[in-house]
């Protein structure tokens, strides 16, 4: 038998890589983002952070504890063009500049996102100043979710929430019911 080494060519051209940092409680989220990036020259990688309940500020900023090492285990050792922590509460809970300086230790050149942040962004982009807000969270949190939106000069018109303490409850919500709930 004949041996053989055959050097490799490599892909000049990698296209961005996304990591995402889901809640273990959350199995909608990698769906949606699936639905988002179908068809574009996307890479996503998901990682799963331990979530604690009752949602409270508490178990939110005891969750934030751990995502440089979540971050880090998303493609070990490689560079990621951007990382999302798909946590809304959370990220207004800990703070993003907490969060951000965690992501970085694992992964100093990723950008980060989040669902607060990219909202306020969104609504800054298109100068949409009176917002209408809804969240699943129980009374406590929904308050510092809609403190967070008038912090960044928001004026909110209405606020209704679910009062849901578990976020895997907030999972469960059926979609028509929400949607005719948001409708109205």
């Amino acid at each position: 038998m004949k041996l053989n080494k055959i050097r490799p060519k490599f892909n000049k051209y990698s296209p961005p890589k996304i990591g995402l940092i889901a809640l273990s409680s959350d199995y909608i989220i990698e769906k949606d983002f699936q639905r988002v990036i179908k068809n574009k020259n996307i890479d996503l990688f998901v990682n799963k952070i331990r979530s604690y309940n009752p949602l409270n500020r508490k178990n939110l900023i005891k969750m934030s504890k751990n995502i440089t090492k979540v971050t880090k285990d998303i493609l070990p050792g490689e560079k990621i063009d951007c990382v999302a922590y798909a946590c809304t509460s959370g990220t207004i809970a800990a703070g993003y500049d907490t969060i951000d300086k965690k992501i970085k230790k694992a992964k100093p050149s990723s950008k980060l996102t989040t669902p607060s942040t990219s909202s306020i962004n969104a609504l800054k982009k298109f100068n949409i100043k009176k917002i209408a807000l809804f969240t699943p969270y129980p009374k406590k949190l929904n308050k510092e979710v809609l403190d967070f939106f008038k912090k960044n000069k928001f004026i909110v018109t209405s606020n209704s929430y679910f009062d849901i303490s578990s976020d895997i409850e907030i999972g469960k919500v059926n979609s028509q019911y929400l949607l005719k709930v948001l409708s109205k």
